[in-house]
């Protein structure tokens, strides 16, 4: 069967298997792949393919998720998430912004979008039932998080897409440079998006329901990680700092020898129950994304697009229709930049639109298929809807402003 035809199948499967059945991503994306490697004609090829790419991103992104996963049950457990929500509450005077930054800032250590609102949701429920604000704290949050996550290197999204298409002119100072005011331009957007129509009474955004923990406990696990990317960037005898691994390594320790002894072991035993799940997920779509690549017919029916349109939107639009497919941003990247990798799109289209790109395709057409919506729905109890108006519609105007700054400054 043709490879595109194959792809198609495929995509739908796993687009109804995910939102109609909730079976598990993982089952989900190592069906698919094996699906695509049998309708492909592929064989034993695609078993080896899938177990290459899943080993290949268990290597990459599995000690940063384990040490995020970690880090926000630390977080959670002794009054950190509090402490930095009221931190930030103390400079924006306003618990919608408060909760976005929080979740922006929250996916940075935690490598993920969805711990950050699973850290923050009980902190928002105490700030709304003081405040008697609505569920745009939810949202904003929710939004907060995602977007740092899809934009900001080096975590998973943008870390996967380099790491697999592997640009020669890729640096992340200059990636960042034009990543970061993009990305709070797009936070900016998503939060006023989130919040409209919505209100809290004024009031300090703290809880008496909670007690927060100490700034030194909450906030080095959260900035530790970042001063070493920095550093390792920035000086070149400290350059083992700027890889992630060590980073994230090094937040997490901050996090247990500053913790109480009582939460040490049940921190680190539900920390890395979560972060299985999510590693699990990951590697089938690192696997799923390698036979696609290994087949090589998408590969090759791939520049024809930049026929149709620009060669700079080609990784958007392919990224917005896997999100679509199967809700996972990481998931997206993966597969995008794997299909991507080896084509004449990769090469002539520069690394930092293209990865500007891709990563605002991945926050297109967050609905059903998307777990993170499903979690937001029983967190605010409020119906398909509603989420889709202060969730879904709100990254989505964020990506398409994204995606035509990046068209009119690069295309």
């Amino acid at each position: 069967m043709d490879a595109i035809i194959a792809i198609i199948l495929t995509i739908a499967i796993i687009a109804v298997l995910a939102a109609r059945h909730a079976i598990p991503p993982f089952l989900t994306l190592t069906g698919g792949a094996l699906f695509f490697g049998l309708l492909t004609g592929m064989g034993e090829s695609a078993i080896a393919a899938f177990t290459g790419g899943a080993g290949a991103l268990f290597a990459l992104l599995g000690i940063p998720v384990y040490c995020g996963s970690v880090i926000a049950k630390f977080l959670a457990r002794d009054g950190g998430a509090e402490r930095i929500v009221e931190d930030i509450g103390r400079i924006s005077h306003r618990p919608v912004t408060a909760a976005a930054l929080a979740g922006y800032l929250l996916s940075i250590p935690m490598m993920c979008c969805i711990t950050p609102f699973i850290v923050l949701t009980p902190v928002l429920a105490g700030i709304r039932k003081k405040l008697h604000c609505t569920t745009s704290l939810y949202y904003a949050a929710a939004c907060g998080s995602v977007i740092s996550f899809v934009f900001l290197y080096p975590l998973p999204v943008t870390y996967a897409i380099t790491k697999t298409l592997q640009p020669g002119d890729f640096f992340p100072g200059s990636y960042l440079e034009a990543a970061l005011p993009l990305s709070l331009l797009a936070l900016i957007i998503a939060t006023y998006l989130a919040g409209r129509n919505h209100a809290c009474s004024t009031g300090s955004p703290e809880s008496k329901e909670t007690t927060p923990g100490s700034r030194k406990q909450a906030w080095t696990p959260v900035i530790l990680p970042v001063a070493c990317l920095v550093a390792g960037h920035l000086i070149p005898p400290l350059s083992i700092l700027a890889n992630i691994n060590i980073a994230l390594f090094a937040g997490l320790c901050s996090a247990i020898v500053l913790s109480p002894a009582i939460s040490r072991i049940p921190a680190l035993e539900s920390g890395t129950r979560h972060a299985g799940i999510i590693i699990f997920d990951l590697c089938g779509a690192g696997g799923l994304g390698a036979v696609v690549a290994a087949e090589g017919g998408i590969a090759a029916t791939l520049p024809s697009l930049s026929t149709i349109l620009p060669a700079i939107l080609v990784p958007f639009v392919i990224a917005a229709l896997f999100q679509a497919a199967q809700g996972s941003r990481v998931v997206s990247a993966v597969i995008t930049a794997s299909m991507l990798a080896g084509t004449k799109i990769a090469t002539i289209v520069p690394a930092l639109p293209l990865v500007l790109m891709t990563a605002a395709g991945c926050m297109m057409f967050s609905f059903v298929t998307d777990p993170f919506f499903w979690i937001i729905s029983r967190t605010t109890g409020e119906n398909i809807r509603k989420v889709g108006m202060h969730y879904t519609v709100p990254l989505l105007c964020a990506g398409i402003v994204t995606a035509g700054i990046t068209l009119i400054i690069f295309g």
